[in-house]
């Protein structure tokens, strides 16, 4: 017998999809400025981030043709990314990070937009896997 497959509302990945593009899209417009300030491991990570964002929105696309266990990574994956880069903001503004003490206390516009990004991919995702897990409960 082969494994169901995973089902998601298109609205759920649309959500998603475009909280992973302005993810990408805020650090891409953000990135050059690291590389200015020569802070190369930060720059790095911006970099990082952006391809997963970027690598996670055809997955997503295709996540409800996978069978429900990998579909289920696919949307952790996205949820673990967004909650990830929240932190990261969040400490970079608070204690701060080396080679970047001006940016603590500097809550701008590009880096709450992000959050709102981050904070949207992190619900969806929350929301589709706690239905997933519902859903498997009543099949039990």
């Amino acid at each position: 017998m082969s494994s169901p497959r995973s089902r998601h509302d298109p609205l759920s990945v649309i959500l998603c999809v475009v909280g992973l593009a302005g993810m990408a899209y805020c650090h891409i417009k953000d990135v050059g400025m690291k590389f200015d300030e020569h802070v190369y491991y930060m720059a790095a990570l911006f970099c990082c981030n952006i391809a997963v964002s970027l690598a996670l929105i055809p997955l997503l696309l295709y996540a409800g043709r996978l069978p429900a266990r990998p579909a289920a990574g696919v949307w952790a994956s996205a949820g673990a990314l967004a909650v990830l880069t929240i932190a990261g903001f969040l400490w970079s503004r608070t204690i701060g990070f080396p080679q970047m003490d001006d940016h603590v206390g500097e809550w701008n516009a590009l880096g709450i937009a992000s959050l709102v990004f981050e904070g949207l991919v992190l619900t969806v995702s929350v929301w589709v896997l706690v239905r997933r897990i519902g859903g498997l409960a009543l099949t039990s």
